[in-house]
């Protein structure tokens, strides 16, 4: 009986200890999540990718900067509704500083349709006393109908002079396999206390392509995300393998 009891001791301790040791949207609920575990998976989750910054001048390939008479984003010749991947050479000072802004700008991504990083966005309401749990709950359990990867900066202001339209073929998903892209079909300002500055980008990505079938198949390895702004280029890759919680896949 003795060794019964130290058994079952010596399990609830490794149990214990397994509890707080995993990763927290594996082994809590978010009901019970603390500030560590809500700071631990904004930074370093699978679905968030901080400290990213904007890499050099890109083109389409195959084509110079300036030989598209198409106005394709990112090009010279793109004068179209004040695109993102207008030049600065192009601009006047205002803008141009905005530019150089947004090119020298540190920038987080949330892969925001995700439960967990919904639900941790909802669990930090709680705990600063702006949403009640039970509310977040409810929340939770709707789940969006697009794929939404939200973008934050420091300093919004070229999303903010450019517009929402102006991003719409600006920034795309990339799968590693298929080598298909995919465009967002909506994009959505996120705006501060005032009600005017932009704090946010919210892009959305259809679940499905025009003939019903699946935009991320479920063998999938790899999902680059582009944007461009001015000149330049933010690149980053999520791993769906990676993007699993307690419930399973969670994209």
């Amino acid at each position: 009986m003795r060794k019964k009891i130290i058994g079952g001791i010596a399990f609830l301790i490794i149990a214990a200890l397994a509890w707080a040791g995993g990763d927290p949207w594996k082994s809590k609920p978010p009901s019970q999540w603390t500030e560590k575990d809500i700071a631990d998976i904004l930074q370093n989750s699978p679905w968030a990718h901080p400290n990213l910054t904007a890499q050099g001048a890109w083109h389409p390939d195959g084509m110079s900067q300036a030989s598209s008479s198409g106005g394709i984003a990112g090009s010279k010749s793109d004068m179209s509704k004040g695109s993102a991947g207008a030049t600065p050479d192009s601009m006047g000072g205002t803008e141009k500083q905005d530019i150089a802004a947004a090119e020298s700008a540190t920038y987080v991504l949330f892969w925001w349709s995700s439960r967990t990083i919904r639900a941790a966005s909802m669990r930090k309401a709680v705990l600063k006393g702006t949403m009640k749990q039970e509310d977040a709950d409810k929340m939770l359990a709707n789940s969006p109908d697009d794929y939404m990867l939200l973008l934050q900066s420091a300093n919004m202001a070229l999303f903010q002079r450019r517009g929402e339209e102006a991003f719409e073929k600006s920034a795309w998903l990339q799968m590693k396999k298929s080598k298909e892209k995919v465009y967002p079909d909506k994009i959505d300002f996120l705006k501060g206390p005032d009600g005017s500055t932009v704090t946010g980008v919210i892009f959305h990505f259809p679940k499905k392509s025009a003939s019903g079938e699946p935009t991320i198949a479920t063998d999938e390895k790899e999902i680059d995300f582009y944007l461009l702004v001015g000149g330049s280029k933010i690149l980053t890759a999520f791993d769906p393998r990676k993007m699993v919680d307690s419930q399973g896949e969670d994209l």
